[in-house]
This record gives C-alpha cells, structure tokens and sequence, in this order.
C-alpha cells in the first residue's frame, strides 16, 4: 500500500496499524469464544457429535427406544415448575390418602419455596410476571397443610422449619398477590397461557382448607378471557388425534385442565413420550402425576432426572426448567447468529491467521449443518424445539429457523415448502403453532427470511413462480403474494415509537432488530416495493430509519440497551440486538455518523463484560434478566453467547 498516495502522514499509518492489530486480536479472541461455545454444544447434544453428528438426529424417541433421553440445552430454572414438583405427593401417600402416610414425591422442591422466597414475598420478582409462580407456590405451601392435617406440625419439623417461619413466608406470598393482583392490568401479561394457568390456581386456591380468596379489578374480564379461550379449545377431537398419536399442542400445558377433564385420560402414549415426559414440561408431567387416578411410575422417573441435572449454580432460581428439552431451538438460533462469522471465513475474508484454528471451527459448524439437515430429514421437514418426540406438534418458527440456516450453508438442498405454507399460513400471516392466542413477529421473519431464500433461488433458475395451496385461499397462491402479505403484516406491527414486541420474548429489541433486518433486505428486491405502503426504496429505509432512531435515544450512558442487570444500567442480550441493527443500518445508512458513535460504545460494553460472560459457570443465570417467554420468564445462555459474538464481529 502507498501511503504517500493516500496523503497519509507517519502518524496517520501508525493509527492505522495499531487498529489493524486491535481488530485482528479481536477476531482471534471471538474465534475462540466462539470454537468454546460450539464445543460446549456440541458436547451437550452427544458425546461423540463431532465425529458422528447424524447419530443424535435419529434420537426420535418412539423409533429409537431412547427412554433415557431427556433432551439437551442450557436454559433457567423455573420457580413456576418447581412449586408443581412441590405438590407431588409420594406413590404411598397417593394409594391410602392416609395423613399420617403423607409424603413428598420431591420434597426438595418444597424446601426450595420455604428456603428461597423472595424478600417481596414473590419467587420470581416482581410485577405480572411474578403471578403464575407466586399461584403455583402459595399453592404448593397450602396443600401440605391440607394433605398432613393433624401430622403438620411433625411433617415441617422433619424439613426443619417451625409453623411460624411457615406461616410467615405463607402470609407474605398472600399479601404479595393481593397487592399486584389489584395493580393488575391483564393486557400487560405476556406468559404463554396465563388466561388458563391464572384461573385455574384462583380456583384451587378457592377450595383449600382455610379457602384463600382474591378478588381484585381484572378479575371478571379475565374470567371472561379464560371462558373465550377454552371454548376454543376442541378437547374431545385433541384426545382423537392423540388416539392416533397426532402431536397436540396443549400437552406443554396441561396442569391448565386439571379441573375440566379426568388427567387418566392422557396417561396413554399418545399424550406421554416413551421417557416418561408429558410435552416438555415439568409442571405439565407434575400435574399428571398429582391428578390422575393412577401412579405415574414413568412421570416420577423423567423427573428425578431432571431434578439431577440441576446445576448447583441455579439452585437460586428453582430446581427444574420450564421447558426440559430446548435442543433443536438452542441449536437453530446458535447457529443462526454465528452464520455472519461462518461465512466471512468460508469466504476468507474475515481472518486469514491461524488457519489451523479457523479450519477446524469450520468443521465444527459443518457438523451442525449435518445434524440439523439429519433432523430435517428424520422429521419429514417440519421440527418442533425439543430434540425429541415430546408429543407436541412441530412450529413454524424452528422448522424455518433450521431451513434457513442449512440453506446458507448447502444451497443444493431441497426443501418442499408446501409443508410449511399448508400447515402454518393464514392467508395473511404466519401462525407459530395450532391454537396459538397471538401471533408472532419473529416467527413470520423467521419465515419470510427462508421465503425470500427460496424464491431468490427460483428466480436465479429462471422460474417465473412457484404456486402453493393455502387453506385459507380457494385458488393457488404465488410465492411472490405470500411474500408481500407477510411483509405487509410485519410493518402494520409497528409500535407508534417505532418497536416491535413479541410473543416469545419480552424485548423490543429482539424483534425489531429482526424485522428491521429483513425489510432493509428487502431493498435488493424491489420488484416486491410497489405493493408495500412505502412503494420504493427511499420510502422504506425512511420507514426503517424511524426505529433507528429510537434505538439511538434509547442507549444508556454506559453503552449498554434495555433492562438492568446486576453490573449495568441494561444488560448483554438487549445490547447485543440492538448492537446487530446498527451493524446492519449503518451499511444502509453510511454517511450517519451517530450510529457508528452509538454502535461503537455499544460494542465497548460488550467487549468489557465478555470474559466473564462467556467462562462464568451460571453468569446468565445470576447476573442478567430473564426475556425468553414461556409459562415463566426464562434465559438461554447459549443464544446469548452467540448474539454476543455476532454483535463483536467486525467483517
């Protein structure tokens, strides 16, 4: 290079080199976090998977006989699931219905709500969000009284705790629940199913032995809600395509109908899978376990093993997980973020160092592709989260995630899209799953982001169009139509501040980073411009730039985005999002240089905080806010990671 004419003084080339250096020990540092994080993956899913990645895909449970397979994935543990173990009686105590014979199945799950309330008198913070595990456990702490009657007392003692350490931390969770049930709005609750789970707990907690009653201002409307709901529900054609061993959507959640059906009735293989597991859902196989006429040998066997699996660093949190398996969608979205990484290398253009070190990540990554092309092809191309038959149907938002991923990879991979398309689109949009109460926007670009995949490669072949049957529709349906109904639908989404919120995932940054992603890309192709609101390419990078905008004022001081953490004013998951849009808008928006400002102090926060975050045993366990939405607020390390890394790198 000649710096002469460049015009650059010696002072200039020296600036340059140091940042040169600075960015290549970047590069290398994010290269080994990330060879640590596939490993750790890798390792997680079977201890082999390196050198035979198909193996595991073949772990569907019924064809393999796998009835010691519970799944892989790091994820939190749930107060909400651990008062359901609470409640499980012992085998003995379930057979006479003696007081003097009661028991605990686990009673380390009821040690845990005595020994970990929280100071508030919740186990799992405060606001909404706190009330299906605050219910769960008031209701795990009344029925032990209820069930030892005139042997209470004896019973407690045997835990070491005295009645009135009892009926202190019981009074408190009361008086919790009444102050923010009162402060209720049932509109900001965004746990997956709290219209079933919410009514349900009132009600048991209604009939126990001193009754405990709450009223409070939501409480008819959420009546109403629940009412709406399970008329909804077609639970007699659920229990046929069970009969059938059709995958059923409500298994994940059926402690929600202990008191509308007999719980014997899913004790068959078509609700239970081989390994005792009833939808991935400790509280859901709980609940079998305490109201079905008959003693659930398999049920109490998956959970002693989930109970085992609890690492000591999460023992704060509860003892079990709200979803026992998360294999497939941790390996989806791990995969999905470092895919920028994988193929700058592939390319050589992210790091031409240690070509040793960046061969073999490649082949680890290459293993993934294996595997989820394997798990693509042992489940007829459509995939549900778990890495396991659960009984549960597959969704749209894994089975797009995985296509997508293994197209950036393979590009000679067949897909049949009719699947998709038939099963999961409305006409309009994208349903995660069968029955789903809302929508979500991070599926529909999950799944617009594998549609536009698709049809880029019809179009490079000279295809005109590809047809597909939609159920909604009478006649066949272009691709190109799909692709703009769903593109419309995202955009209609929008916040009036210029978000997008989520059903599976409390940030905004989540899913705007994503939708923005997608409608920036739509730039390239403006053959689809004409039929959005913004009709050209100016129209809709003034469209994206809006929520740029807000992403810029929405910074904190210390360079972090979105709810504290323990270390921070925000914390690293949101940082990392939104770090990825301003990566993405500042190609689309050069000459900005506040996003580069704003992109530059957002990627420092990370930098600082990711040693710890990476080689800390439990870090996103302890010291960041849980986002991910289930039946209880939950964390995935491993996605994080990933993010993290994806956010750090610097092509």
């Amino acid at each position: 290079m000649s710096y002469e004419y460049l015009n650059l003084s010696w002072r200039d080339t020296f600036i340059i080199t140091i940042t040169r250096k600075d960015k290549n020990r970047d590069k290398r540092s994010i290269l080994r976090y990330t060879d640590k994080l596939l490993t750790e993956c890798g390792d997680d899913i079977w201890p082999e998977f390196f050198d035979s990645p198909k193996e595991p895909a073949k772990r569907s449970i019924d064809a393999g006989n796998y009835a010691e397979w519970i799944g892989y994935g790091d994820n939190s543990m749930s107060p909400y699931d651990t008062a359901w173990l609470a409640m499980v009686p012992s085998k003995t105590y379930k057979e006479s219905s003696s007081y003097e014979n009661f028991e605990l199945a686990f009673p380390q799950c009821f040690i845990w709500l005595l020994e970990c309330q929280e100071s508030s008198g919740s186990w799992s913070g405060k606001g909404s969000g706190s009330l299906p595990s605050s219910l769960s456990g008031i209701q795990a702490l009344g029925l032990f009284r209820s069930r030892s009657g005139q042997y209470f007392e004896k019973k407690l003692l045997k835990f070491g705790f005295t009645i009135e350490k009892y009926n202190y931390i019981f009074q408190k969770a009361i008086v919790y629940l009444r102050e923010t049930l009162n402060n209720w709005n049932i509109d900001e609750l965004y746990m997956v199913g709290f219209e079933l789970f919410i009514p349900y707990h009132l009600n048991v907690l209604e009939k126990l032995e001193p009754s405990i009653k709450f009223d409070f201002p939501e409480k008819s409307r959420l009546l109403k809600v629940y009412q709406r709901k399970m008329s909804m529900i077609p639970l007699e054609t659920i229990f046929a395509f069970a009969a059938k061993k059709q995958p059923v959507s409500i298994i994940h959640s059926i402690e929600a109908f202990c008191n509308t059906f007999d719980l014997s009735r899913v004790q068959n293989e078509g609700f239970q899978a081989i390994n005792g597991s009833y939808g991935s859902s400790p509280a859901a196989t709980a609940a079998v376990m305490i109201h079905a006429s008959k003693w659930d040998d398999k049920g109490y066997e998956f959970l002693k093993k989930l109970l085992k699996r609890c690492p000591s660093f999460a023992v704060t949190y509860g003892c079990v997980p709200c979803i026992c398996d998360v294999g497939v969608f941790e390996t989806a979205w791990v995969t999905q973020s470092l895919s920028g990484i994988m193929l700058n290398l592939l390319k050589k253009k992210g790091f031409k160092r240690n070509k040793r070190e960046v061969k073999q990540l490649l082949e680890k990554n290459n293993a993934f592709i294996v595997y989820l092309k394997a798990l693509l092809k042992e489940s007829n191309g459509k995939l549900q989260r778990s890495s396991w038959d659960n009984r549960t149907p597959a969704d749209a938002d894994d089975t797009s995630v995985t296509r997508w991923v293994v197209r950036q990879f393979d590009s000679n991979s067949e897909f049949d899209l009719d699947p998709l398309i038939q099963t999961f689109y409305n006409g309009k949009y994208f349903i995660t799953f069968p029955l789903e109460r809302t929508f979500s926007i991070s599926c529909n670009v999950h799944v617009l982001s594998l549609l536009i995949l698709e049809y880029e490669k019809i179009k490079a072949k000279g295809i005109t169009s590809i047809l597909f049957t939609v159920k909604t529709k009478s006649q066949k349906v272009k691709l190109e139509l799909i692709i703009e109904s769903v593109a419309k639908f995202i955009m209609e989404q929008r916040s009036k501040e210029a978000i997008w919120t989520d059903t599976w995932h409390k940030s905004p940054g989540y899913s705007t980073y994503k939708a923005i992603d997608l409608l920036l890309s739509l730039t390239h192709l403006p053959e689809f411009l004409s039929a959005l609101t913004t009709l050209d390419v100016a129209g809709l990078l003034s469209f994206c730039r809006k929520s740029i905008e807000w992403t810029l004022r929405t910074q904190h001081k210390d360079g972090s985005w979105g709810e504290s953490s323990k270390n921070a004013m925000g914390n690293l998951e949101e940082t990392s999002y939104f770090i990825r849009l301003l990566k993405i808008s500042y190609r689309y928006y050069p000459e900005d240089q506040s996003i580069q400002t704003s992109l530059l102090k957002g990627q420092q926060y990370l930098k600082d905080h990711l040693n710890e975050a990476i080689n800390t045993p439990g870090y996103f366990h302890n010291s960041e806010p849980y986002l991910w939405i289930d039946k209880q607020l939950y964390t995935m390390p491993r996605v994080i990671k990933a993010s993290m890394l994806a956010a750090l790198w610097v092509n």
